[in-house]
């Protein structure tokens, strides 16, 4: 069976991700940061840590083989003024939302090149394409994973190697919780299709890029917003 590995796969979009792999016959092995999940094999990883991640990497493939699919979906928000912020949030989110990203594609790609194949995706956001107000660091850190994923689509396509983001809109997540009811049925008002997405209706996307289903498609940013960005 494929090995796929879902970083930041206990909660959320990634534990439904997780679930539709495991129900489909795959090899699931999730990273958690401080929430166990429910679904395949959990490994505790902090993934703003190389270390960790190389750690953890290494536990997953001795229990569940080399990485076929790896889905980055481990992310942290912060909200507020860029003024309101330090160097230490600037690295904490970058680290989190890229450098987690940078670092196990770093680790996975060489055993992807060496087999010919391999799907990588990774769940970035909309306000990486344009930008939120009051969510700098976040906006900028998901337009690195932007460009990276596209970058890497053109290096590794040749290879065999897909690479691919899906970019959520608003969507009813933990993230979600330092909002009112009021912010909420504010955006879900400011989306076409009037509510807030899942994050069952994510992963079913992350799932479909991650399978042959789409085996001529990479470097993509597919949005999954509701008609939010357009």
């Amino acid at each position: 069976m494929a090995h796929v590995l879902i970083a930041g796969g206990s909660r959320g979009i990634g534990a439904c991700t997780a679930k539709i792999f495991e129900n489909n016959g795959f090899n699931v092995s999730c990273f958690y940061k401080s929430h166990e999940g429910s679904t395949g094999l959990n490994i505790k990883a902090d993934c703003s840590d190389p270390s960790s991640l190389d750690k953890g990497l290494s536990e997953a493939v001795s229990a569940n083989g080399p990485v076929d699919i790896l889905v980055y979906c481990a992310g942290i928000s912060s909200t507020g003024l860029v003024t309101d912020f330090g160097h230490e949030d600037y690295r904490l989110v970058m680290d989190t939302n890229f450098g987690g990203l940078f670092t196990l594609t770093s680790l996975v790609i060489p055993q992807m090149v060496s087999r010919k194949s391999g799907v990588i995706t990774a769940v970035s956001s909309m306000w990486g394409q344009t930008g939120a107000s009051c969510e700098s660091l976040y906006s900028a850190s998901k337009g690195a994973v932007d460009a990276y994923v596209k970058s890497l689509a053109k290096e590794l396509g040749p290879s065999g190697i897909r690479v691919n983001a899906v970019s959520p809109g608003v969507i009813d997540t933990d993230m979600m919780n330092e909002y009112t009811d009021e912010d909420k049925t504010s955006l879900a008002e400011e989306t076409p299709l009037g509510r807030l997405g899942t994050p069952e209706e994510v992963a079913r996307v992350i799932y479909l890029l991650s399978t042959e289903s789409s085996s001529f498609i990479t470097g993509q940013i597919i949005g999954v917003n509701g008609g939010f960005l357009i």
